[in-house]
Formats: C-alpha cells, structure tokens, sequence
C-alpha cells in the first residue's frame, strides 16, 4: 500500500493548480459520510421513542429529518464527485502534456530503446487508467474508509459487545483483501504491459505494411497479432478472477456478519437488562448494511485502483528516464560555419562498437565538404553529432571556435539544418509540412524558399498549390517531391549549415534536375557537409573525406583522390553504391 500512496504523492504536482477543488472535495465527502451515519440514529430513535411505545407525536419531524439526511448526503457526495472529475481531468491534461514535453525533450538514444507503440500506451491508455482511479477509485475509497471508520465507532458507542461480535470477521477480511490486493496489483502490471506490446505491434506493422504485403508476411503478421491479443486477454481474465473472488468472499462475509448479529441480538430484545432494543437492533442490522456495502465494493474500487496505481506507475517510469541532450548555455546568434572535429571517438552506447575513431576533420565557412564511404563508415553519424541528437563523444568538436556541448540545443538547431533523405512529412498542407508551424515564416520567405528548392516547380502542378493535402508520411507524393519539401525546409530557415543527406532513390529525370538545381543553390548559399552517393554531387564539392570504418583514410579533390589511386578510386569505380 506505500507503493500506492508513493505514486499518489507523486500525481500531486500535477493536480495541484486546482487545490480549491480537492478541498472542497476532501470537506464534501467526510460531511456526505456524516450525514449518512447519522441516519441510523433518526431510525432507532423513531422505534424506541415513538413506535415501539405507541407515541406517534414526533414521527413525523423524525421522518423529515431522516429525509433531509438523505437529501443533503447525496448533494455533497454528487458535488465531491464531480470535482474529483474535474481535478482529475484537468490534472491529467497536464500530466500528457508533461509526457509529451518530457518526450520531445530526450536525445535519440531514448528512441533508440523505446517502441512507438510503448510511448503511445503511456500517453494514451495509462494515462486514461490513471484518470479511471481519480475520478472513480480514490473518491470511492476515501469515502469507503470513512465510512468504515466512522460507522465502527458509531457502533462501538451503541453497543461495544454487538461491534466484537461482528470484529470477529476482521482478521479474515484484512487477510483476504491484502492478499487479493497484491495479485491484482501484480496482474494490472502484467496488463498494462501485454497492451504496450500489442499497440506497438499494430503501430508498426501499419507504418511497414507495404514490406508485409510485398513480402507475404499477412498470415504472420495475423498470428502474432492474435498471440499477442490472446495474452492480453489472458491477464485480464486472471487480474478479473481476483477481482471477482475478492468481491464474492466480501458479499459471504458481510451475510455472516448480519448473521451473528441477529444470533447474538435477537435473544437479547427481550432481556431488559442486556441494553438491547428493537431500535438498536435495527440501527446496529442498518450500520452493518453500510459498513459492508463499501467493504464489498472496496474490491472493485481496489481493482480500479490497482490498475490505474499500475499504469501510473509505469507513466512515472517513462518520467524517469532521462537520455536527454545537457542543454548548453551559450546562446548562438549567428553561425559562420566553421566546423572542427579534433580527435573525436564515439560510440552509440557502452556495450557498443567504436562508430568513429580519433577523427580530426575541418570545414571551413562556405565551403562544400562531401564524405564518402562504405555503409558503416561513420558518415551519418558526422551529422548527428553536429546537430546534438547524441551525446557522449570524446575528443572536441566546434562551431566557430566553441566547443559544441556547450552551446544552447535550441539556437543550435536553428543554425545547422538537415535534409534527410527519407525526410519525415506530416499530415498536413505543404506549406505546413515546410515551416513545421514556426510563426516567424512569414508568406515571401515561404514563396523564396519554395522557389529556391524547386518546389515552386511542383506546387504549380498542384490544384491546391501550397495548400496541398499531404497525407500521413507523404504517400501521395513521390520519393522526388519529398526530397524538395525537405530542401525547402532547410531554405526557409536560412540556417547557415546545412547537413545533406543525399537520397539514392532513382527519379525520373525532371524530378532528378529539379533536385540538383536545388541542390545547387544549398551548395551556392550554405556552408555544407553532404553525405554524398552520387558522383554527381561529389564533384560538385570543394573537398572530398572518404571515411574507412570510422576513420579518415584520406581526403582531398576529386582529380587528386583519384590520382592518388587508394580508397576513393575504388568507390568511384564501384559505382558509389554507398
């Protein structure tokens, strides 16, 4: 139960902007129970006093306030539910929009170990199951504790020895509801998980679905999803057997109990000096009715609470998790481009291979700098270094003469740009899918860099123009066009390094000429390290560094490489199928 509680303090911070609610919430519901309490009282006063003496002057003020009992309970249960609801959903906004900040803010290595499915079970699901337990679980549970309380020790002041006769159920309810509570919990972490693994599952068999289809592999693809779907349910139907026995074992228990009342009580009615009264039966017989009712509902409102506790548990756990970028603190105003790598080793985790070895490399503001070599070698590695998606090298690599870690992450990457060449497009317009909803590109720069990348080209095939509809990941767009989004993203930033990542797709060749006009213009305006793969390019740039397995193995123009005979004149000779 500390692990409950340890995970409830820790959705404090997230709930606390509406603390006026969860006041409110915590005075309603002790007054709710209260109230209710009271309410057996009214019923044994009226038997004793009025009824079961023949005095009927009074009943009827007794049975108003019974009925004011009722009515004014259930308006300060209603208004602490809603509150709940209201704290819970407002609080839980918050807590998605802190995991989706805490995500965009990791460096790649968090996405090197995390599955899209995963992540989008802890934003989506748990986080849901985590609203499930405030709105529903925890009120219940506050309200179902004191009730307990309260009505054991409005039964202790009635009669002490009709409150021992029911205690002697205690030991096996505080036994049973322990032991289930354990095995629920332990069943709603293995559910929560069995989801995780069927959403990322179906997440990317839909992203690859073509390589499923050119492949085959649908009939695979179908049993493994229906494993996975079977074992999910598996684990819900065992936490749902727990939950069932712990709710059937509270409904016998609570049966017993009001049989050992009535066995010990009933005898006694007629004892005056036993103390027990008709009146007191029934108030004794209706305290038990309420004292059981949250007992036994105390396990669905348990199960709630440990399935969302488990979810909860698991958003904290990806809260946790910490592959973030260190910031820097020097801002970057305005970049030349001059770039030095000076005896730089790097490796993508502990256990993983040296991917650059004791690299010593300039290039120099303006300048084109192309880097070749075998799949492996460290070229696009280069990149990710310049850009901080990783940490963690050793040696110095710097940008105009400062060290690049120490430079702030966000003015960076406003300063060195990459085109990829499977550049990522978005469900959106082409304009969107160009200025990534930065407010500060306004229409001409658009319109210039669409221009300058040759889009301006395609858009003006297009009914829409700019407003084109792009579908999610750019299906409806050839492998070219995309290839000129991307360059218009790097154009429109003006940033003054631009990272090329030189598509190998083929195009046909109007889409290939637009690509190399626009490639032109990078090369003509823009300090560039091009991660080249067509001789083309490569001849196009002022200097050439063939990378081997990690390391310079030579560097220099293209006649003279090729003069020189050694790696480079292998490639070139192979094609440049790198």
């Amino acid at each position: 139960m500390s692990g409950d509680l340890e995970m409830m303090r820790r959705l404090w911070p997230w709930v606390r902007g509406d603390r006026a609610w969860v006041i409110g919430v915590l005075l309603l519901t002790p007054l709710g129970v209260g109230l209710a309490l009271l309410q057996p009282l009214v019923l044994r006063t009226a038997i004793d006093g009025h009824i079961a003496v023949g005095q009927m002057d009074g009943v009827a003020a007794l049975a108003a306030a019974y009925v004011a009992l009722v009515t004014v309970g259930f308006a300060a249960r209603a208004v602490a539910m809603y509150g709940l609801q209201r704290v819970g959903l407002r609080g839980l906004t918050r807590l998605r929009r802190g995991l989706f900040t805490h995500v965009t803010q990791q460096g790649q290595r968090f996405f090197d170990k995390q599955t899209t499915g995963g992540l989008m079970t802890r934003t989506t699901n748990d986080v849901d199951a985590v609203y499930e337990s405030l709105s529903m679980g925890a009120v219940s549970l506050l309200t179902d504790a004191l009730t307990i309380v309260g009505t054991l020790v409005a039964m202790l002041l009635l009669d002490w020895r009709l409150t021992l006769v029911c205690a002697a159920t205690a030991p096996i309810i505080i036994v049973v509801v322990e032991v289930f509570r354990r095995r629920l919990r332990a069943w709603s972490l293995v559910i929560r998980a069995a989801l995780s693994k069927l959403n990322g599952f179906f997440a990317e068999r839909v992203h690859g679905m073509s390589v499923v289809q050119l492949y085959g592999a649908e009939e695979a693809s179908r049993r493994e999803f229906a494993d996975l779907g079977w074992a999910y349910a598996d684990a819900y139907r065992r936490s749902n057997w727990w939950d069932a026995g712990l709710y059937a074992i509270m409904d016998g228990m609570s049966a017993f109990a009001v049989g050992l009342v009535l066995w010990y009580g009933a005898g006694r009615v007629f004892e005056p000096q036993s103390g027990v009264t008709l009146g007191l039966l029934v108030a004794f017989i209706d305290y038990l009715n309420k004292v059981f009712v949250p007992i036994r509902e105390f396990s669905g409102n348990l199960a709630t609470l440990q399935r969302s506790t488990a979810a909860l548990e698991r958003v904290f756990q990806l809260l946790d998790t910490q592959e973030s970028i260190r910031p820097g603190t020097h801002p970057v105003a305005a970049l030349q481009g001059h770039v030095r790598f000076d005896h730089v080793t790097f490796r993508y985790g502990p256990d993983r291979p040296e991917v650059l070895r004791d690299v010593t490399l300039e290039v120099r503001a303006g300048e084109v700098l192309a880097l070749v070599g075998a799949t492996g070698s460290g070229k696009s590695t280069i990149g990710k270094l310049l850009t901080r998606s990783y940490d963690g090298y050793q040696g110095s690599i710097t940008l105009d003469g400062e060290e690049l870690h120490t430079l702030s992450v966000q003015d960076l990457r406003t300063q060195v740009t990459v085109v990829h060449q499977d550049g990522f497009l978005f469900d959106g317009t082409l304009a969107e899918n160009v200025t990534l909803g930065d407010p500060s590109i306004d229409a001409q720069r658009l319109a210039q860099a669409c221009a300058q990348s040759r889009l301006s080209e395609v858009i003006a095939e297009l009914p829409d123009g700019l407003e084109h509809r792009v579908t999610e990941r750019g299906s409806n767009l050839s492998v070219g066009q995309k290839q000129l989004v991307a360059i218009a993203r790097a154009l429109v930033r003006d940033a003054p390094l631009v990272i090329l990542d030189e598509a190998t797709a083929s195009v046909d060749s109007l889409t290939e000429r637009r690509i190399d006009d626009a490639i032109a213009e990078l090369f003509a305006r823009k300090t560039v390290i091009v991660i080249a793969h067509r001789l083309s390019t490569i001849t196009r740039a002022d200097r050439i560094v063939v990378l081997h397995r990690g390391q310079v193995a030579e560097q220099g123009t293209h006649d003279a490489l090729l003069a020189a005979g050694g790696r480079y004149k292998l490639l070139v000779e192979s094609g440049f199928s790198v």
